[in-house]
């Protein structure tokens, strides 16, 4: 009978996590303000995206991470002038959502632990919302690093399979996500 190892061993899950998050978690503790990911910095145009080799439109951009390609999914929003509502400039980059892939308990752990390693976890998840989410009362399990300018994201797709998600996102979404997860369970629709 020939053995064949798994897809992802124990060592090898653990070092292409670690060299990831060498890649994009550098700043450690007390550091700058996260002002993006590698050469995508928030505020740029879609314009200024475009031009980068990675990505293929000013909404998706794929890099090498650790010798497997990564999906990034960008998003933009108007900034508007205080006197009024209406766009003052181009759309600017706000958030950027590396996809990580398929969950997996052992993955998901590491993940966490060198993200911890290398930026302050100010906003985790309590017991009440892991209970809804076990419960298939949630989608999502958030926790936040940095104030939330990073968040680590676990989506239950809709046949049940589950996904990680890091998510680099500016300093007015990092505050609205702060507000949603000081929200009580009860109070969210």
């Amino acid at each position: 009978m020939k053995h064949t190892s798994p897809p992802y061993s124990i060592a090898s899950c653990w070092m292409h996590l670690s060299y990831i998050i060498f890649l994009f978690c550098v700043p450690a503790y007390g550091a700058e303000r996260i002002d993006g990911f590698r050469d995508l910095k928030f505020g740029m145009s879609q314009e200024e995206v475009k031009k980068f080799e990675s990505c293929s439109t000013a909404h998706e951009c794929l890099y090498d991470l650790s010798g497997k390609i990564r999906y990034l999914h960008l998003s933009y929003d108007k900034k508007t002038s205080a006197s009024d509502s209406q766009p003052s400039e181009p759309p600017q980059l706000v958030k950027i959502t590396i996809d990580m892939g398929q969950y997996s308990d052992m993955c998901h752990q590491q993940l966490q632990k060198m993200m911890a390693d290398s930026y302050r976890l100010t906003h985790d998840f309590t017991d009440e919302i892991m209970k809804a989410f076990i419960d298939k009362e949630l989608q999502e399990l958030k926790a936040g690093y940095e104030d939330g300018q990073i968040v680590l994201v676990v989506t239950r797709r809709q046949f049940g399979n589950m996904t990680l998600k890091v998510v680099y996102q500016n300093s007015r979404l990092a505050e609205e996500f702060v507000r949603q997860v000081q929200t009580p369970l009860s109070a969210t629709p």
